[in-house]
């Protein structure tokens, strides 16, 4: 995984499911919003680090 746009793109699809997750979860009557958040932020960081990764490899 040394590829910096597949770091994003798993970030990206981390994020993308834990939005599926939330949309399903909001028809059963336990919420789960705390693991999806979590989900969230670390799709997010994941993202983060794949973009700052790529600018480190270009200097």
């Amino acid at each position: 995984m040394k590829d910096p746009i597949k770091i994003m793109l798993l970030g990206l699809s981390i994020m993308i499911v834990s939005l599926f997750i939330q949309n399903i979860s909001r028809w059963e009557p336990s919420s789960s919003s705390s693991l999806v958040q979590i989900i969230f932020a670390v799709g997010f960081m994941t993202t983060l680090v794949g973009f700052f990764y790529k600018k480190s490899e270009e200097n």
